[in-house]
């Protein structure tokens, strides 16, 4: 085998690693399972918005999100319609007479959205932002 075969089997070679790498890491999505912490702006009557605390515990299962969301670990209300598709999470909790829709972003070790839901006729929109918790040793 010439020179010129050896440098074109290289250069294939080299071009499918990179191909192949390049599909594992798409494969090795970001995982949301974990607990997350963080601030729920809600709006108010007066057109400002009031921060209150978010908790979320969340399960993936490949697209599936399950698990449970509230404003702290004391007070949590489960989920339903869970899913993740490229870093974008959905579901739904309800609480009390409302359906609480979440349309989520993550970012590696935060997530960020927000959270609809309708009350007397009326849509209202929070903004939440919350970080992934660090177990402690």
């Amino acid at each position: 085998m010439g020179r010129p075969a050896l440098v074109l089997m290289a250069r294939t070679s080299m071009k499918l690693i990179f191909l192949l790498t390049l599909a594992a890491l798409g494969l090795m999505a970001a995982d949301a399972t974990g607990t997350w912490t963080g601030t729920l702006m809600a709006p108010q009557s007066d057109g400002t918005e009031k921060p209150g605390p978010a908790y979320l515990v969340l399960k993936q299962d490949g697209v599936k999100i399950s698990g449970s969301a509230g404003p702290n670990a004391d007070e949590q209300h489960p989920m339903r319609e869970g899913k993740a598709d490229n870093g974008t999470i959905t579901f739904e909790v309800a609480a009390g007479s409302a359906v609480m829709k979440f349309s989520l972003k993550q970012d590696g070790e935060e997530i960020k959205g927000t959270v609809a839901r309708d009350r007397d006729g009326e849509t209202q929109t929070a903004k939440l932002a919350v970080k992934r918790e660090v177990p402690k040793p």
